[in-house]
């Protein structure tokens, strides 16, 4: 008996730990769920703002790669996309230099550098030795692009007009008798500047007769020659004028023993001292013999009033409307007359220009209108 309600009585004892466990693990629980919770809840705010920090980087990364994409981009910086040179003027160019898209300068070592023609140009690290004359293509690669441009290496070259050298006369002035293909320093010389004087403006004056050898030389470009050969002297003298003759012989040894005579005495008067004064407008011949040669001196003296109206009717016949010409200015130079003027136009304007009448040896007139602003 005994032992049964003690076996009764243990159960109930029994039940009660079971209970008090299950509570424990129920509190357990609970108190997991609780703490979970409040860890969440502490989480939930520092989960959004590393979200935010998140969107916030990256866009700053993205910024950063399009700022690299943009880096990987390169352009050739150079005063002129296509660049002529003299060759002679320089033997290195070293200002070829390479930008980015942002306009941020690229060490010249970084890149790559070439030349399509070798013998006229190469490149080491940004710097173009200039080799021969040519043209070449200078190219420059970095990060995968590219970029060129082109280089001409010239020599200039001079040309002298023979033609506008050929049969010249004492005292006319030689202007537009040479060309250059290249923007150049030209030196003019003259072999015997008693004969033909170099002007500073590249023009020549031709002094007296005799022969000269004209020198062009371009400036790290070519030579060239011609000689001039004077043989004789055309005048054109306005009936007002004097000249003294012997500055024109003055290159010939005892030049001032001269003797002149006169083809026909009632167009000039030679005086004393060998200066000739017009008496009509007319063709006349001086000769002279000196040294055992002849010398002969053709002179076309002209009158300015004569000229003077041959112009203006000249003019007229080539105006579309000469009732409306207005001359304002004629100039005169004993061999030539020009008229500067404006007339009407076809359509209604007025234009500004100059004629120009002068007489050549032949004692023939010849005509020209040229621009105003020529």
């Amino acid at each position: 008996m005994e032992n049964k309600n003690c076996t009764r009585y243990i159960k109930p004892c029994i039940n009660i730990d079971k209970n008090t466990k299950y509570r424990k693990k129920a509190y357990s629980r609970l108190f997991a769920v609780i703490t979970a919770f409040s860890i969440c809840s502490s989480i939930l705010p520092c989960t959004k703002n590393v979200s935010y920090a998140s969107v916030t980087e990256g866009d700053n990364v993205k910024d950063e790669m399009n700022e690299m994409e943009e880096s990987q981009k390169v352009e050739l910086s150079l005063n002129y996309s296509a660049r002529k040179i003299i060759y002679g003027t320089c033997s290195y160019l070293s200002d070829f230099e390479v930008y980015n898209a942002s306009g941020v300068l690229i060490d010249p070592g970084e890149a790559e550098w070439m030349s399509s023609d070798e013998s006229v140009a190469t490149v080491k690290y940004g710097t173009v030795f200039i080799n021969g004359t040519g043209e070449t293509v200078i190219t420059v690669a970095y990060n995968g692009n590219t970029a060129s441009c082109n280089l001409e290496v010239v020599k200039p070259e001079v040309k002298i007009n023979k033609s506008e050298l050929k049969d010249r006369l004492v005292g006319d002035k030689c202007t537009d008798w040479y060309t250059s293909t290249e923007e150049t320093d030209i030196d003019i010389k003259s072999g015997n500047k008693k004969v033909v004087k170099p002007n500073d403006d590249g023009s020549l004056k031709v002094l007296s007769l005799g022969k000269s050898v004209i020198t062009v030389k371009a400036e790290n470009g070519n030579t060239v020659k011609y000689t001039m050969n004077i043989k004789k002297r055309h005048l054109y003298l306005s009936d007002d004028e004097t000249l003294n003759i012997s500055q024109y012989i003055k290159n010939i040894k005892n030049y001032e023993n001269a003797v002149w005579t006169v083809s026909d005495p009632s167009y000039i008067d030679i005086l004393e001292d060998s200066t000739i004064k017009p008496l009509k407008p007319g063709r006349v011949t001086l000769n002279t013999k000196l040294n055992g040669k002849k010398y002969k001196i053709n002179l076309r003296i002209t009158n300015y009033d004569i000229m003077k109206e041959l112009a203006m009717s000249a003019l007229k016949d080539n105006l579309r409307y000469p009732a409306s010409l207005s001359v304002n200015n004629i100039m005169h130079d004993g061999r030539s007359v020009t008229i500067d003027y404006s007339s009407m136009n076809k359509y209604g304007g007025y234009d500004r220009d100059k004629f120009i009448m002068k007489v050549n040896m032949g004692g023939e007139y010849i005509c020209e209108t040229v621009s105003i602003y020529n």
